[in-house]
């Protein structure tokens, strides 16, 4: 029989849309199926719980351009995640004449669909580009 392959706290949480504090809850209290390995928490994507609808201000349109804390908020997600993405490339996005970043709706809602739906996953995303 296959032995699962199984993710760290920090990739089950975005796979299941919770913060890890959660998840980790939810793993201690018998609700989620996970492996404690010297202080640290496995879990097998399979049997994540499944991602929450989002908030209803979210499911309409999204605005043209968003800032790292309005897609952090989408995705569940610390504002500092969404700029290593953008370094990392799996999400594109253009500089304001102060130098912040902003993402287009476009491309928020092209990675969100992508990650809600993990057939459609491309593991070389996860690999660490430098830009």
């Amino acid at each position: 029989m296959p032995v699962p392959t199984m993710v760290p706290l920090g990739e089950a949480a975005r796979l299941s849309g919770r913060s890890p504090q959660a998840i980790k809850e939810m793993a201690e209290a018998g609700e989620v199926f996970a492996v404690h390995v010297s202080g640290h928490y496995y879990f097998d994507p399979a049997k994540l719980p499944e991602r929450p609808a989002l908030p209803e201000e979210l499911r309409g349109e999204l605005p043209e351009l968003m800032t790292a804390q309005e897609v952090a908020h989408l995705f569940r997600v610390h504002p500092k995640t969404v700029s290593s993405w953008a370094r990392q490339g799996r999400l594109t996005y253009i500089r304001t004449l102060g130098g912040h970043r902003r993402y287009t709706a476009h491309d928020v809602r092209a990675l969100l669909n992508q990650q809600t739906d993990p057939d459609r996953s491309d593991p070389d995303t996860h690999k660490d580009d430098q830009s």
